[in-house]
């Protein structure tokens, strides 16, 4: 079987469904000298510019009474027989969105000659392209735009995947609209020759890795292809390039728009657009990290909070003086053992079989999660190093170090007070709060070990956490020694 050839750069043209090969039909190669086109009811005035699609020329809609862009798709593009009927349908859903936002779709149709075209809003102030890099604070207002008009598109099940500078016009107001929109969606059909393994619609500097790999079209494609485009706005270069310069917060952004994995991407283009409307707003949360992850982060606190109040107990339980059965002391189990006149011994100190136990499976557990969770932080980028800045929840810990203090200088007075009865429920309380306090504490950890800061450089966090365990320490001791006398 003889292979076709390009004629245009005498390559081998697999597919044989097109006339050049797909690396020239997406560079562009119509004849320079092909005359402008006639359509009934538009008045074809010049040619604005052409690319592997096809043609786009300036026209006046008769029945409009408006100027208009006329977006003519080649024959190549049509090669496919059943390209008509999808054109029309694909069609029918562009015409429909209508968003300030997006180049309207005001009709289409196809040629006496059979080449489908696009009636659009004419929008005359250039593309994007042509003026990037663009000042940080225009850069996030821009994406902005391009967050809500694809917000609307994806609410109507239309997913661009061409998203690009060369396809966001500008207006004269200064305003983006993005245009081709869905081109890509009408020609990415399993039936067309577009979709052979030796073509992939798109550009593949701006593509997510499942989109470069001909994954269905799901929204999450365009939240990667903004977020790149979001990179080279604010700095002049696609990513991973030089983003020292760019704040960290929108650094951060970029970072989980363009996640290679779309599980941990920005979910979607209104959750983009709620961050970056955090960062224009210089929220104080704007750095935080996603409420699923924050979610992540609770839980896992809670475990190392839990893991610490069950070896807390353990060491409480096995250092407190009892009176146990001779049968309980066993070698190696009790210590400090001393024989009382009825059989039974008192101990100093025992190791308690069941506490110790539930103490290392409650610390494994803890640690596990632990460690998946600094592996997701890295995985998705939010290991953030960061080590000269402070962590947010140290004064947290600190002023509940201070009130559990407070709380156990009250209490002492209540006794002293005569009333013994409100001071024999003080520790319900003063034990909540000692767990809260864990939890802040080991919430802060968790902040310095994303953000590799050495906790000595914390000295309110251990401040707060000796202050806190002060009362309960005091306490026991003097229990100890009541006890061994």
């Amino acid at each position: 079987m003889t292979t076709a050839l390009c004629p245009r750069c005498n390559t081998a043209n697999p597919s044989g469904r097109l006339s050049l090969c797909p690396r020239c039909f997406l560079e562009g190669t119509l004849d320079p000298d092909e005359s402008l086109p006639v359509i009934p009811g538009l008045e074809i005035e010049e040619e604005l510019g052409r690319g592997g699609m096809g043609r786009v020329f300036s026209a006046r809609h008769a029945a409009l009474g408006r100027d208009v862009a006329v977006k003519l798709l080649s024959v190549e593009v049509a090669a496919d027989p059943s390209f008509r009927s999808r054109f029309e349908r694909e069609a029918r859903t562009l015409a429909r969105l209508d968003h300030p936002g997006i180049v309207r779709v005001h009709d289409f149709g196809t040629t006496a000659d059979g080449d489908p075209f696009l009636v659009m809003e004419v929008v005359r102030g250039g593309t994007l392209a042509e003026r990037i890099p663009l000042p940080l604070t225009r850069a996030i207002d821009t994406a902005l735009e391009l967050c809500a008009a694809l917000a609307h598109a994806h609410s109507a099940g239309v997913v661009h995947r061409d998203i690009k500078p060369a396809n966001v016009l500008v207006g004269e107001d200064g305003r983006v609209k993005l245009t081709d929109f869905g081109i890509a969606r009408m020609l990415a059909q399993p039936s067309s020759a577009l979709t052979q393994a030796s073509l992939v619609l798109g550009t593949p500097s701006y593509m997510s890795p499942e989109a470069r790999g001909g994954a269905k079209p799901d929204p999450r494609m365009d939240v990667y292809s903004l977020g790149v485009m979001l990179h080279e706005m604010s700095t002049g270069t696609l990513p991973p390039g030089d983003s020292s310069l760019l704040p960290r917060a929108i650094s951060r952004v970029i970072q989980r728009a363009t996640a290679l994995d779309p599980e941990r991407r920005t979910a979607s283009v209104l959750k983009l657009r709620e961050e970056l409307e955090g960062v224009r707003l210089g929220r104080a949360d704007a750095d935080e990290l996603p409420p699923e992850d924050a979610t992540w982060v609770f839980a896992v606190a809670i475990l190392l909070s839990v893991a610490t109040a069950v070896a807390i107990l353990a060491v409480v339980v096995s250092f407190t003086p009892r009176i146990v059965p001779e049968s309980e002391a066993l070698p190696l189990v009790a210590f400090g053992a001393e024989r009382l006149p009825d059989g039974r011994l008192f101990t100093l100190a025992r190791f308690e079989v069941w506490p110790m136990l539930g103490a290392a499976i409650a610390t494994a557990v803890a640690l596990a999660a632990y460690g998946l969770l600094l592996g997701h932080f890295r995985r998705a980028g939010l290991d953030d190093p960061e080590p000269e800045r402070k962590l947010h929840g140290t004064r947290r810990v600190f002023s509940f170090g201070l009130l559990l203090l407070a709380l156990g200088f009250v209490r002492e007075g209540l006794v002293a007070a005569g009333a013994p009865l409100v001071a024999t429920y003080m520790p319900v309380l003063g034990g909540v709060l000692e767990f809260v306090m864990l939890h802040r504490f080991w919430t802060a950890v968790l902040e310095a070990r994303r953000k590799r800061r050495a906790l000595v450089r914390e000295p309110l966090l251990w401040a707060g956490l000796v202050l806190a365990l002060l009362p309960p320490s005091y306490h026991f001791l003097r229990e100890v020694v009541a006890l061994q006398h």
